[in-house]
């Protein structure tokens, strides 16, 4: 834990600091699933080998009270090479191997059928999809993979096509490959997607609907961000460079809790959460900068904070939850031993 009083932050900040071989940067999925459900970071840690310490990811859709939570990311998430979600939003992401912030996620998967290419609208994303200031309707063509625990939409005027992955060598949404897809089924009913299968959700009317069972399609999945990225908000720093935080982001220019990822210029990685009340106590963008400067971090992203900020190591939650309990997420960064 070190002091942030020299730059105004009274609440505990905690810092975890790692280089070299000895350690792995892991992004982790509640319940090893998108849309799976929320989980703590401290479960998440103590339920995967080798972990020895943890913080919350990206920012998630909170439902209403009393609604079960799929834990919806906002941001686009790789894993080990493989596109297992696509932003909902303009987001800022972070390529964890790269060691390096962006805007966005550069990413592109189209399906061929029979010579005419097919864009993918979005992967492994819960359409519609409605909560504060953020109002996404059913629209597009939608892929989904096993990892992904809802239901395809179901709606009038909407066809979802069932396909089985040929060569299941790789997933088939693994960045920067190409894999063949055999249609199997063609449906209107919501379903579960079944491990080794692709299910592909559009409009009726859809180049889609000229397949036949039997037919092959080749679906090609492209990016450049890396094979370990997450969402956050927003870039901090970026190549030693302050980002100047807009005036009307109230969630920046006042006090919360916090979590960041970041790096120093000699490659070390900072994980670093600051306790705090909603609006009330914490840290501002302003004061994060000047914690981050002091640990000489050159590039770095915010992550969720408010109630959802969490670190977890020597077998204990060392944050100071801001409604007394720790609150699960849709994702954990975990400090995994090699």
């Amino acid at each position: 834990m070190i002091s942030g009083r020299r730059f105004g932050v009274l609440r505990p900040v905690h810092v975890i600091t790692f280089s070299g071989l000895q350690y792995t940067l892991k992004i982790v999925l509640a319940h090893h699933a998108i849309d799976g459900g929320v989980q703590t970071p401290s479960s998440m840690c103590r339920s995967t080998v080798g972990c020895v310490a943890a913080v919350n990811g990206d920012f998630f859709a909170l439902t209403h009270p009393g609604e079960p939570d799929p834990g919806d990311e906002v941001g686009g998430i790789i894993q080990d090479c493989v596109l297992l979600h696509t932003p909902e939003i303009a987001h800022q992401q972070v390529d964890l191997v790269g060691r390096s912030v962006s805007e966005g996620l550069n990413w592109s998967s189209t399906v061929d059928v029979n010579g005419v290419s097919v864009p993918i609208t979005a992967i492994n994303q819960e359409l519609p999809m409605s909560y504060l200031r953020v109002h996404l309707p059913l629209a597009g063509t939608l892929l989904f993979s096993a990892p992904y625990a809802l239901r395809t939409p179901s709606a009038s005027g909407w066809e979802t096509y069932v396909f089985t992955q040929i060569n299941r060598s790789v997933s088939p949404t693994t960045i920067n490959t190409t894999v063949q897809l055999q249609l199997i089924a063609q449906t209107h009913m919501a379903l579960k997607v079944s491990a080794g299968q692709v299910d592909i959700s559009a409009p009726s009317g859809s180049v889609l609907g000229t397949l036949r069972v039997g037919d092959v399609v080749t679906l090609t999945t492209t990016s450049t961000s890396g094979c370990d990225n997450i969402g956050g908000h927003p870039i901090l720093i970026n190549h030693g460079v302050v980002t100047p935080i807009v005036r009307a982001d109230t969630y920046m220019s006042k006090p919360y809790a916090r979590t960041v990822i970041g790096w120093t210029a000699s490659g070390a990685t900072v994980l670093m959460t600051v306790d705090g009340k909603d609006g009330v106590s914490g840290a501002t963008a302003t004061q994060l900068v000047n914690l981050l400067k002091s640990l000489n971090v050159v590039t770095a992203l915010d992550l969720d904070g408010g109630a959802s900020t969490t670190l977890y190591a020597q077998g204990r939650t060392l944050t100071k939850p801001a409604h007394g309990v720790e609150r699960p997420v849709s994702t954990a960064l975990l400090v995994v031993e090699n």
